[in-house]
């Protein structure tokens, strides 16, 4: 499914045709069919992956208990217990990015990630660097060497490679020490 094109054409939706399509997802999830659907290609042990909308990012987890709603799963990376809704796993592998075609946008809260690698123009208007902590509403909470951050979406660009500005002057600095 192509989540871009949903979102793209939802754009002209008013807030009343949103809560209403809303509405109709929440009922659809909660069929008891949809769940059944679920617990029958998953067993204890599985390793499964599964989707945070709160940090907007895809975990690595194993199956351990079935609920009637929930099933309940260990973190593979930080061995966490969590109880989690059904239709929140994985079960396709499908694609969890919901990032536009024209990259020229404004960044959305859909297409960002909690630990995710981010760029900014800070007060003066610099290119800063940091780590995603935090999605909010307005504002992404972002962690750099030198302090905390909350960026509004506009002010918010994609990282494409890791090397920072001062990186690349601190190479430029040893190449021409070598010479």
């Amino acid at each position: 499914m192509n989540y871009s094109e949903i979102l793209q054409a939802m754009q002209s939706a008013s807030a009343f045709d949103l809560y209403r399509l809303s509405c109709a997802i929440n009922r659809e999830l909660d069929r008891p069919d949809h769940i059944v659907a679920v617990q029958r290609q998953l067993s204890i042990g599985q390793n499964i992956r599964y989707f945070d909308s709160r940090e907007n990012r895809e975990y690595e987890a194993r199956v351990t208990k079935f609920g009637r709603t929930r099933v309940h799963v260990q973190n593979l990376v930080d061995e966490r217990h969590w109880t989690i809704y059904y239709y929140m796993v994985n079960l396709a592998n499908a694609e969890v990015s919901v990032s536009p075609k024209n990259q020229k946008q404004t960044l959305t809260a859909n297409q960002l990630s909690v630990g995710q690698r981010i760029g900014f123009y800070d007060r003066e208007n610099q290119e800063t660097f940091g780590i995603i902590e935090r999605i909010n509403p307005k504002t992404v909470s972002i962690q750099t060497d030198a302090s905390r951050w909350r960026v509004a979406y506009c002010h918010l660009f994609q990282v494409i490679d890791g090397t920072t500005h001062s990186d690349i002057v601190g190479q430029a600095t040893l190449l021409s020490d070598e010479n």
